[in-house]
């Protein structure tokens, strides 16, 4: 995991999910895998949730992480754009 992908990981964890959701589940295991000292490598589908979640619950976590979530969406999408592999649906 980057240093971004860990700050997002942490503040994703404080936030509170629907019942029964999938993503809250994700975000406790990523902000594990945040605080291994071990490094942890996620899949591009890991990260895109993660990025995606950090999103979706924007009215809990912190402004500097949200614009921090979008700025890395954005990235990954110009270079899927880049690597000929269209826009991302």
């Amino acid at each position: 995991m980057t240093e971004n992908e860990k700050t997002i990981a942490r503040a994703l964890v404080a936030c509170t999910f629907p019942p029964g959701s999938g993503t809250k589940r994700f975000a406790k295991d990523m902000a594990a895998c945040a605080t291994q000292e071990q490094p942890y490598e996620m899949t591009p589908a890991q990260r895109r949730y993660l990025l995606t979640a950090a999103v979706r619950f924007r009215r809990q976590t912190p402004a500097g992480v949200v614009a921090l979530a979008e700025a890395e969406l954005r990235s990954d999408a110009e270079m899927q754009v880049r690597a000929g592999q269209g826009a991302p649906c």
